[in-house]
């Protein structure tokens, strides 16, 4: 009698085969983020919400170049009799510019909306999952971790970027009939418009990547925004008053902080006494990286 023996192989999975990609990683990320409807919804309102405040600052600042072209500075006395305006409108502008508070910047005039809650979504985008413990899931599923931090790094980019951008755009069309009403000319031939609109997007973004960071350096949703909110709310608020310290260094300390600088990088032309916007937009930079870097370095690292 004889007998057949047959050798068993190991079988294979088909997904062991071919490996994960990382666009399968970056689709899996952005079918997590969009899926929420409580996403969907925070990310609607943001949009709505950085529309609604930047027509509003529209009208409080045509209102108010109004005001100074009719009195001057301020000054109720500066009228003249003959119903002549006491500045020109390109005066009046100017006033206005020194208190920050440009024309061309209107489009953006919303972000601080757009910088809270896209910030604080990015945070709860990670550390909710350390909370929950889905993150060992995700770590399971993509074992060298770095494609799961740089593709969740690219939707919030994403996201921010474009949803900053459109939402930019829509209130300056908002806007042009409303400072057309008070003779004031706004285009995007109009210095600052066009770059603006394009930098007000990357600034959201990198705040959504500082967020990122801290809900990884943290891995506590409440934590991260506390502390992110601290960093572009309140900070600038300590600097300021750090700024009547004696002394040169403490006079322009407000000018590092990173809210201070990213909205510098939204400006243009030189002012004395502050921070070029190239200068600005670099700083700014450097603050992604000081919490990035070590989030990355991190995230690849630790114990989950």
């Amino acid at each position: 009698m004889s007998t057949t023996s047959m050798a068993k192989t190991p079988a294979r999975s088909s997904a062991g085969s071919t490996g994960l990609t990382f666009g399968g990683v970056l689709r899996s990320e952005w079918i997590k983020f969009h899926t929420l409807t409580s996403t969907k919804l925070l990310v609607l309102f943001t949009f709505l919400a950085v529309i609604g405040v930047g027509v509003l600052s529209a009208w409080l600042r045509a209102t108010a170049i109004e005001q100074v072209m009719k009195f001057g500075a301020g000054r109720p006395e500066a009228a003249t009799g003959s119903g002549a305006p006491a500045m020109t409108m390109d005066q009046a502008e100017s006033v206005m510019a020194a208190q920050g508070l440009n024309i061309y910047g209107i489009p953006n005039a919303g972000l601080q909306i757009g910088i809270l809650v896209l910030g604080s979504l990015a945070v709860l985008l990670i550390a909710s999952e350390f909370g929950t413990g889905m993150i060992r899931s995700t770590l399971t599923a993509v074992p060298k971790r770095l494609p799961a931090f740089w593709a969740k790094a690219i939707v919030l980019v994403v996201v921010s970027y474009v949803l900053t951008l459109v939402a930019s755009l829509a209130t300056f069309l908002i806007s042009v009939p409303i400072l057309d009403a008070y003779v004031i000319s706004m285009g995007f031939d109009r210095d600052g418009v066009v770059s603006g609109i394009f930098l007000g997007g990357l600034y959201v973004a990198g705040v959504a990547l500082i967020g990122l960071s801290l809900g990884t350096l943290l891995r506590n949703s409440a934590g991260g925004i506390m502390v992110l909110v601290a960093l572009f709310f309140v900070l600038p608020f300590g600097t300021q008053l750090a700024s009547l310290i004696p002394g040169d260094f403490w006079m322009h300390v407000n000018e590092y902080v990173p809210s201070v600088a990213g909205g510098r990088m939204l400006e243009i032309g030189h002012k004395d006494g502050f921070i070029d916007p190239a200068v600005g937009g670099l700083i700014f930079l450097g603050w992604i990286l000081v919490f990035l870097v070590p989030a990355v370095a991190i995230f690849k690292k630790r114990d989950v």
